[in-house]
Protein backbone atom coordinates (compact mmCIF):
# COMPACT_ATOMS: atom_id res chain seq x y z
CA UNK A 1 0.00 0.00 0.00
CA UNK A 2 1.24 3.32 -0.70
CA UNK A 3 1.16 5.87 2.21
CA UNK A 4 2.34 9.21 2.66
CA UNK A 5 3.51 10.44 6.43
CA UNK A 6 5.40 13.40 7.95
CA UNK A 7 8.68 11.90 8.88
CA UNK A 8 11.99 13.31 10.94
CA UNK A 9 14.75 11.45 10.79
CA UNK A 10 16.16 9.84 13.38
CA UNK A 11 19.23 7.53 11.89
CA UNK A 12 20.92 7.20 8.42
CA UNK A 13 23.00 4.39 7.37
CA UNK A 14 24.87 3.62 4.32
CA UNK A 15 23.75 0.23 2.59
CA UNK A 16 24.74 -1.25 -0.34
CA UNK A 17 26.59 1.07 -3.03
CA UNK A 18 23.71 3.74 -3.43
CA UNK A 19 21.28 2.90 -1.30
CA UNK A 20 20.45 3.75 2.58
CA UNK A 21 18.68 2.46 5.63
CA UNK A 22 16.94 5.30 7.61
CA UNK A 23 15.14 5.42 10.90
CA UNK A 24 12.30 7.67 11.13
CA UNK A 25 9.65 8.73 13.52
CA UNK A 26 6.82 9.55 11.52
CA UNK A 27 3.23 11.07 11.89
CA UNK A 28 0.94 8.49 11.09
CA UNK A 29 2.95 5.58 11.97
CA UNK A 30 5.13 6.06 14.83
CA UNK A 31 8.59 4.54 14.10
CA UNK A 32 10.05 3.16 10.94
CA UNK A 33 12.60 1.43 9.13
CA UNK A 34 12.63 2.40 5.90
CA UNK A 35 15.49 1.53 2.62
CA UNK A 36 16.10 4.16 0.31
CA UNK A 37 17.71 2.78 -3.28
CA UNK A 38 19.33 5.04 -5.21
CA UNK A 39 19.84 7.93 -2.14
CA UNK A 40 23.90 8.06 -2.65
CA UNK A 41 25.65 8.95 -5.87
CA UNK A 42 25.46 11.32 -8.44
CA UNK A 43 21.93 10.34 -9.72
CA UNK A 44 20.73 11.37 -6.01
CA UNK A 45 17.39 12.93 -6.28
CA UNK A 46 16.33 13.57 -2.10
CA UNK A 47 19.24 15.93 -1.46
CA UNK A 48 18.86 17.11 2.52
CA UNK A 49 15.59 15.18 2.98
CA UNK A 50 17.04 11.98 4.54
CA UNK A 51 19.64 14.12 6.55
CA UNK A 52 19.55 13.56 10.62
CA UNK A 53 16.66 16.17 11.87
CA UNK A 54 15.37 16.98 8.91
CA UNK A 55 11.75 17.26 8.49
CA UNK A 56 10.61 16.12 5.52
CA UNK A 57 6.87 14.97 3.50
CA UNK A 58 7.84 10.78 2.40
CA UNK A 59 6.17 8.08 0.24
CA UNK A 60 6.82 5.02 0.59
CA UNK A 61 4.65 1.26 0.06
CA UNK A 62 4.31 0.04 3.24
CA UNK A 63 3.17 -3.39 4.24
CA UNK A 64 2.26 -4.73 7.53
CA UNK A 65 4.58 -7.02 9.47
CA UNK A 66 7.46 -6.06 7.49
CA UNK A 67 10.29 -4.80 9.16
CA UNK A 68 12.04 -2.72 6.58
CA UNK A 69 9.60 -0.47 4.11
CA UNK A 70 10.60 0.80 0.95
CA UNK A 71 10.37 4.90 0.86
CA UNK A 72 10.56 5.98 -2.77
CA UNK A 73 10.12 10.08 -2.38
CA UNK A 74 11.45 12.68 0.11
CA UNK A 75 10.86 16.19 -0.17
CA UNK A 76 12.25 18.37 2.34
CA UNK A 77 9.70 20.78 4.93
CA UNK A 78 12.62 21.91 7.24
CA UNK A 79 16.07 21.79 7.88
CA UNK A 80 17.25 22.94 10.84
CA UNK A 81 20.16 24.69 10.55
CA UNK A 82 20.30 26.49 13.58
CA UNK A 83 21.13 23.30 15.06
CA UNK A 84 23.35 21.20 12.24
CA UNK A 85 25.40 24.67 11.86
CA UNK A 86 26.15 25.25 15.62
CA UNK A 87 28.32 22.69 17.96
CA UNK A 88 27.05 23.82 21.11
CA UNK A 89 23.14 22.17 19.99
CA UNK A 90 24.37 19.76 17.93
CA UNK A 91 25.11 17.31 20.57
CA UNK A 92 21.51 17.80 22.16
CA UNK A 93 19.87 17.55 18.97
CA UNK A 94 21.55 13.77 18.78
CA UNK A 95 20.45 13.47 22.50
CA UNK A 96 16.67 14.20 22.04
CA UNK A 97 16.70 11.67 19.04
CA UNK A 98 18.65 8.64 20.83
CA UNK A 99 16.02 9.05 24.03
CA UNK A 100 13.07 8.48 21.18
CA UNK A 101 15.20 5.93 19.68
CA UNK A 102 16.20 4.13 22.54
CA UNK A 103 12.57 4.53 24.25
CA UNK A 104 10.42 3.48 21.46
CA UNK A 105 10.14 0.58 19.10
CA UNK A 106 7.67 -0.67 16.34
CA UNK A 107 5.26 0.99 14.19
CA UNK A 108 2.63 2.33 16.26
CA UNK A 109 1.42 6.15 15.70
CA UNK A 110 1.76 8.34 18.89
CA UNK A 111 0.82 11.61 17.54
CA UNK A 112 1.69 13.42 20.55
CA UNK A 113 5.29 11.76 20.40
CA UNK A 114 5.63 13.48 17.02
CA UNK A 115 4.42 16.75 18.15
CA UNK A 116 6.57 17.06 21.26
CA UNK A 117 9.97 16.22 18.86
CA UNK A 118 9.16 18.67 16.51
CA UNK A 119 8.25 21.29 19.21
CA UNK A 120 12.07 20.39 20.89
CA UNK A 121 13.86 20.60 17.43
CA UNK A 122 11.99 23.70 16.84
CA UNK A 123 12.82 25.45 20.06
CA UNK A 124 16.36 24.06 19.79
CA UNK A 125 16.85 25.67 15.98
CA UNK A 126 15.06 29.12 17.12
CA UNK A 127 17.57 32.38 17.59
CA UNK A 128 17.73 32.41 21.13
CA UNK A 129 18.09 29.39 22.92
CA UNK A 130 19.54 27.87 26.56
CA UNK A 131 19.96 24.37 24.58
CA UNK A 132 20.26 22.02 28.17
CA UNK A 133 16.25 23.97 28.91
CA UNK A 134 15.38 22.10 25.45
CA UNK A 135 16.40 18.79 26.59
CA UNK A 136 15.06 18.99 30.32
CA UNK A 137 11.95 19.95 29.02
CA UNK A 138 11.92 17.31 26.24
CA UNK A 139 12.13 14.70 28.42
CA UNK A 140 9.71 15.83 30.79
CA UNK A 141 7.11 15.55 28.06
CA UNK A 142 8.66 12.18 26.58
CA UNK A 143 8.16 10.67 30.04
CA UNK A 144 4.60 11.87 30.24
CA UNK A 145 3.72 10.30 26.72
CA UNK A 146 5.33 7.22 27.45
CA UNK A 147 2.83 7.11 30.60
CA UNK A 148 6.08 7.19 33.31
CA UNK A 149 5.62 10.93 33.85
CA UNK A 150 7.60 12.90 36.89
CA UNK A 151 5.12 14.81 38.82
CA UNK A 152 6.82 18.17 40.05
CA UNK A 153 3.97 20.70 41.50
CA UNK A 154 3.18 18.09 44.31
CA UNK A 155 4.01 15.86 46.90
CA UNK A 156 4.32 12.25 45.89
CA UNK A 157 2.39 11.53 49.38
CA UNK A 158 0.61 14.05 50.60
CA UNK A 159 -0.11 16.29 47.28
CA UNK A 160 0.71 19.20 48.94
CA UNK A 161 1.26 22.04 46.59
CA UNK A 162 5.29 22.92 46.08
CA UNK A 163 3.81 26.35 45.03
CA UNK A 164 3.86 27.13 49.09
CA UNK A 165 7.59 27.73 50.19
CA UNK A 166 7.30 25.53 53.56
CA UNK A 167 6.77 22.20 51.51
CA UNK A 168 10.32 22.37 50.59
CA UNK A 169 12.39 24.13 53.47
CA UNK A 170 14.47 20.85 54.23
CA UNK A 171 15.04 20.09 50.73
CA UNK A 172 14.08 17.25 49.10
CA UNK A 173 14.79 14.27 46.80
CA UNK A 174 13.30 12.70 44.01
CA UNK A 175 12.09 8.83 43.87
CA UNK A 176 12.91 6.66 41.16
CA UNK A 177 10.26 4.46 40.74
CA UNK A 178 7.19 6.86 41.93
CA UNK A 179 8.54 9.36 39.48
CA UNK A 180 8.09 11.94 41.97
CA UNK A 181 9.06 14.38 45.35
CA UNK A 182 8.67 14.36 49.20
CA UNK A 183 7.96 17.39 50.93
CA UNK A 184 9.74 18.31 54.10
CA UNK A 185 6.91 16.54 55.94
CA UNK A 186 7.05 13.39 54.15
CA UNK A 187 9.53 10.60 54.29
CA UNK A 188 11.74 9.68 51.34
CA UNK A 189 11.24 6.53 49.21
CA UNK A 190 13.85 3.97 49.54
CA UNK A 191 15.31 4.41 45.81
CA UNK A 192 15.34 8.30 46.46
CA UNK A 193 18.20 10.49 45.11
CA UNK A 194 19.64 13.52 47.09
CA UNK A 195 17.71 16.90 44.94
CA UNK A 196 18.56 20.37 45.32
CA UNK A 197 15.27 22.54 46.25
CA UNK A 198 16.73 24.97 42.95
CA UNK A 199 16.60 21.54 41.25
CA UNK A 200 13.11 20.88 41.50
CA UNK A 201 11.75 24.54 41.07
CA UNK A 202 13.15 24.89 37.99
CA UNK A 203 11.81 21.08 36.71
CA UNK A 204 8.26 22.60 37.90
CA UNK A 205 8.97 25.85 35.62
CA UNK A 206 10.02 24.32 32.71
CA UNK A 207 6.63 21.18 33.29
CA UNK A 208 4.83 24.28 33.22
CA UNK A 209 5.84 26.15 30.18
CA UNK A 210 5.69 25.66 25.97
CA UNK A 211 9.22 25.12 24.99
CA UNK A 212 9.22 27.52 22.66
CA UNK A 213 9.34 29.55 26.05
CA UNK A 214 11.74 27.72 27.96
CA UNK A 215 14.71 29.53 26.79
CA UNK A 216 13.59 32.26 29.16
CA UNK A 217 14.96 30.33 32.45
CA UNK A 218 18.70 31.07 33.59
CA UNK A 219 19.53 27.67 34.84
CA UNK A 220 22.36 27.37 37.07
CA UNK A 221 25.36 24.81 36.29
CA UNK A 222 24.22 22.22 39.24
CA UNK A 223 20.84 22.26 38.74
CA UNK A 224 21.51 21.33 35.17
CA UNK A 225 22.98 18.79 35.42
CA UNK A 226 20.98 17.60 38.50
CA UNK A 227 18.02 17.65 36.73
CA UNK A 228 18.90 15.59 33.40
CA UNK A 229 20.80 12.81 35.63
CA UNK A 230 17.76 12.91 37.55
CA UNK A 231 15.01 12.53 34.32
CA UNK A 232 17.55 10.35 32.87
CA UNK A 233 17.82 7.94 35.71
CA UNK A 234 14.17 7.64 35.97
CA UNK A 235 13.68 6.78 32.27
CA UNK A 236 16.13 3.73 32.30
CA UNK A 237 14.26 2.86 35.73
CA UNK A 238 10.78 2.35 33.65
CA UNK A 239 12.17 1.63 30.02
CA UNK A 240 13.13 -2.01 30.01
CA UNK A 241 16.67 -2.70 28.20
CA UNK A 242 16.98 0.81 27.47
CA UNK A 243 20.02 1.27 25.23
CA UNK A 244 23.10 3.71 27.00
CA UNK A 245 22.90 7.50 25.50
CA UNK A 246 25.67 7.60 23.62
CA UNK A 247 25.62 11.66 23.52
CA UNK A 248 25.00 13.15 26.71
CA UNK A 249 28.87 12.69 28.30
CA UNK A 250 29.42 15.03 24.97
CA UNK A 251 27.13 17.65 26.35
CA UNK A 252 28.59 21.24 27.17
CA UNK A 253 27.30 21.05 30.53
CA UNK A 254 29.63 18.15 31.35
CA UNK A 255 32.23 19.39 30.66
Amino acid sequence: MIVKTEAIILRSMKYGETSRILTLYTRDFGRMSVIVKGARGEKNKFGASLDLMSRSAVVMYRKEHRELQLMTQADLLRQYRGIIDAPDRLMYGFAILEFLSATVHGEEAHEELYDILLQALEALDAERVRPVNVLLHYLLRLSEALGIGVDTQHCMRCRASFDHEDTLRGGTSFSLSDGGFPCTDCAPAADSLVCAVETLRALSWLDRHEAARVHTLALSSHASQEGLNLLHRHIVTHVPDMRAIRSLPMLDIFS
